[in-house]
C-alpha cells in the first residue's frame, strides 16, 4: 500500500461544541471511545455512506479493546442518545452470514437529506431514543438459522429411509430387527444345596447317598 501524502491523513473530526453537549457527558467511557472509530467509516461527502456505515461488534470491540457485550451495550447507548440512529438493523442470513447494524450519525447529512438532523441536540435526561432490536431475515428459524437445533429433550422429525430408533429405558429388552432372533436363559441358576441338570446324551443326573458321604 502506497503511504499517503502529507496533508491527506485518514481523520475523524470531534467537534468541542458537540462533546460539550449533556448527551455527550451522559455517554458511558465506552460509547465515548466507540464513537470516533465510528466516524472514520465515513467516506466523506462526496462518497457519502452515511446511513450504511457497518461495524461488526467483533471489529469495535478489537478496536477499542472490550469484549462483544460491552461493544453491544455501547452502541446501544449511542443510539438512547441520538447519537446513531440505525437504517437497516442487523440479521443472519438465509445462508448463516451475517450482516452488521447499517447506521446514520446524526451530526452527518444523510442521503437524501443534505443536512445532518442532530438528534443528540434534542435529548434531555430521562427521555432516551428508542434502540432498534437485532432482527432475522430467517423468521421461520430460531435466530435465522435454517435448521435450528432442537431443544434438549425434543424428538428430531424422520427424513427418507432414516428409522427413528430410540434408545429403550434401562432394564427392558430391545427390539429385533430383520432376522435377528431374541435369546433367553431357560435354565435358571438352581439354589443352594440342589443339584445341576445334565446336559448331552446318555447322562443321568448323580446324587450323594448318606451312605457314600458317610464313607467318605
Amino acid at each position: 500500500m502506497a503511504p499517503r501524502k502529507e496533508g491527506n491523513e485518514h481523520f475523524a473530526r470531534m467537534t468541542r461544541q458537540h462533546m460539550e453537549r449533556p448527551a455527550w457527558r451522559a455517554l458511558s467511557l465506552p460509547a465515548q471511545a466507540i464513537y470516533p472509530w465510528l466516524k472514520l467509516e465515513w467516506k466523506g461527502p462526496k462518497a457519502n455512506n452515511n446511513g450504511k456505515i457497518e461495524l461488526s461488534l467483533r471489529q469495535i470491540a478489537d478496536r477499542v479493546g472490550c469484549n462483544a457485550k460491552t461493544a453491544m451495550r455501547a452502541m446501544q447507548d449511542l443510539q438512547r442518545k441520538g447519537w446513531v440512529v440505525v437504517k437497516k438493523s442487523a440479521s443472519l442470513g438465509m445462508a448463516g452470514e451475517a450482516r452488521s447494524h447499517q447506521v446514520e450519525l446524526t451530526e452527518i447529512a444523510c442521503p437524501p437529506e443534505t443536512r445532518p438532523s442532530y438528534l443528540f441536540l434534542q435529548w434531555i435526561e430521562g427521555s432516551e431514543f428508542p434502540v432498534v432490536a437485532v432482527k432475522t431475515n430467517n423468521p421461520s428459524g430460531k435466530n435465522g438459522k435454517q435448521n435450528p437445533v432442537p431443544s434438549k429433550g425434543t424428538t428430531r422429525s424422520v427424513k427418507g429411509n432414516e428409522q427413528n430408533n430410540h434408545v429403550p429405558p434401562k432394564g427392558t429388552a430391545c427390539s429385533t430387527k430383520g432376522n435377528e432372533q431374541p435369546s433367553y436363559s431357560t435354565s435358571p441358576v438352581p439354589l443352594k444345596g440342589t443339584s445341576l441338570s445334565t446336559k448331552g446324551m446318555g447322562e443321568e443326573p448323580q446324587h450323594s447317598t448318606a451312605e457314600e458321604i458317610g464313607d467318605e
